[in-house]
């Protein structure tokens, strides 16, 4: 039986994957848009539920690579059809396409669901608003060994296409939790894991810290930086030496040299 091809920008189901690059849209489908070769790979590979695979061979980069992943897709179960290429450039998200596109189902972890190491390291995020920054931090907590990510009270979603982008598709690797900031501490403090908010109101630095034992990182948004309900209720206080002119870094780096450090320290 031939495959699908839709030319036309005024189908229903292109209007319909066109608004999934809205959070309302997202919210309402259960669903978000996956678009990338390797992101769409790392995650199917990661359990993800596609319910619509779109193909533009005509951006196809990475020859008998990517056409090894359209060979797979089209022996799947999920239903394939091909985009014109102005149909395809119509849903992308992306200045350089390179062809693959999937429709998935939201998911949604619970901490109680979380499965740690022996010696866990989370890292918690409060009000994150920017997605490039949550992507970049997801990449980074993935390449750190971070059991999981908690984010409490986020302003971008999980499924933000840039989030997904930016994170190089591992956005599905590293187990993520939605939760209020009390929650989270109930948990944290349950399971005996001590919590490290990090601050410029503190006189100990962040490599003065022992994160030997069971760890979490709290991490506040990038204009205002941490509620007062974290400073007042975490294990300890961090911060990192700042020696010029700048009083802060981008949290994304702030991230990783925090957790770089705990990484040394656990060598």
């Amino acid at each position: 039986m031939p495959l699908t091809t839709i030319d036309s920008l005024q189908n229903p189901r292109i209007k319909r994957v066109k608004g999934l690059s809205q959070k309302r849209n997202r919210d309402k489908e259960g669903q978000f848009l996956l678009e990338g070769e390797r992101e769409l790979e790392r995650g199917l590979a990661a359990g993800l539920e596609a319910t619509q695979i779109m193909l533009c061979q005509e951006f196809f980069k990475h020859g008998e690579v990517s056409e090894a992943l359209h060979q797979q897709l089209l022996q799947s179960s999920t239903p394939v059809v091909y985009l014109a290429k102005q149909v395809f450039e119509h849903c992308s998200y992306r200045e350089h396409p390179d062809g693959f596109l999937a429709v998935c189902n939201t998911f949604q972890k619970t901490l109680d669901t979380l499965e740690l190491s022996s010696t866990p390291l989370l890292l918690v995020l409060e009000s994150l608003e920017k997605p490039g920054n949550l992507g970049t931090i997801l990449r980074t907590a993935d390449a750190a060994g971070v059991d999981a990510l908690i984010l409490n009270d986020p302003v971008t979603d999980l499924f933000n296409p840039n989030v997904i982008r930016t994170s190089a598709g591992v956005v599905f690797k590293v187990p993520t939790v939605v939760a209020t900031a009390p929650e989270t501490l109930d948990y944290l403090n349950s399971s005996n894991i001590h919590s490290y908010a990090t601050t410029p109101a503190t006189d100990c630095l962040h490599y003065d810290a022992s994160f030997t034992g069971p760890s979490a990182i709290v991490m506040g948004s990038e204009k205002d930086g941490l509620t007062d309900f974290w400073i007042q209720n975490c294990t300890q206080k961090i911060r990192l030496p700042m020696h010029g002119q700048a009083d802060s870094l981008n949290v994304g780096a702030a991230t990783a040299a925090v957790l770089y450090e705990v990484i040394r320290q656990r060598r």
